[in-house]
């Protein structure tokens, strides 16, 4: 029985073979590249309709991929660098804290302003003792509402009063109020009215919003919801008016509008 002989190849068909093969890969990669490419593309930034054009939305969450993808690169590259310095459990510790560094460094900021007072906060405290403001006193019990600044967790911080209210009525001159509110950039005051009560001529509505502002010659009524009718100049000023004064003695401006719900 015959064996069939192994028939010799031809130099120049081998070299023909292998210049296919390699053209084939490089064309297999040009397609995997052209593939890849706009896959990526879509990865990052994923379809939208007209409707979406103009979403920030979408633009802030292909930013914040793209940043957190770059972050982890970062964090690759650190552990590599750090391979023939440290042991690998040292190289995981760092590569985790660095990974967390912006993190850490929020928090670290954010706790130095609370601990030292580097923000301004409102706080509202019942006094203990009895409080002297502008000119009237507020019992112990009363209920203060503070501006915070500076201080060790709150430590000998200052406070800047913005309003206080009291369980019960208070004098401040010949008006009762139950609360009233500080202007830190005049000399105005938001009073609380216990009850209806003439300040300059005017009936002025009980509660809140009644607005003085305090004078060498006194308490002087700014502006108040009327709570009766009165004549001016020979026309009726109706209840329920907003009645204002117009920077002069004895001059006021008047505007039908309803008061705000306390």
């Amino acid at each position: 029985m015959g064996v069939a002989k192994a028939e010799k190849l031809n130099p120049n068909t081998l070299s023909r073979l292998g210049f296919t093969m390699v053209s084939l890969r490089k064309t297999n990669m040009k397609r995997i590249q052209s593939v890849m490419l706009p896959a990526l593309l879509l990865a990052l930034f994923p379809p939208s309709s007209r409707a979406d054009v103009g979403n920030l939305g979408g633009l802030v969450q292909v930013a914040l991929t793209i940043s957190g993808l770059v972050w982890v690169g970062l964090t690759v590259t650190v552990f590599v660098l750090l391979r023939r310095r440290l042991s690998a459990g040292k190289r995981v510790v760092g590569s985790v804290l660095f990974f967390f560094a912006p993190v850490l460094f929020v928090a670290l900021a954010s706790f130095k302003e609370y601990a030292f007072g580097e923000y301004t906060t409102e706080v509202t405290e019942t006094t203990r003792e009895p409080l002297a403001v502008a000119g009237t006193v507020f019992p112990a019990g009363s209920r203060a509402h503070y501006e915070q600044t500076g201080g060790f967790f709150g430590w000998r911080a200052q406070h800047t009063l913005l309003d206080i209210h009291s369980a019960r009525p208070v004098w401040l001159g010949t008006i009762r109020i139950e609360a009233l509110t500080l202007d830190r950039d005049s000399d105005q005051l938001t009073l609380n009215l216990s009850g209806d009560q003439v300040l300059n001529g005017w009936l002025c509505a009980g509660g809140e919003y009644t607005l003085m502002w305090t004078t060498p010659k006194g308490l002087q009524l700014d502006s108040c919801w009327l709570a009766a009718s009165r004549e001016w100049h020979g026309e009726t000023v109706p209840a329920g008016t907003y009645v204002s004064r117009n920077g002069e003695e004895d001059d006021w401006l008047f505007a039908q509008m309803p008061k705000p719900q306390e």
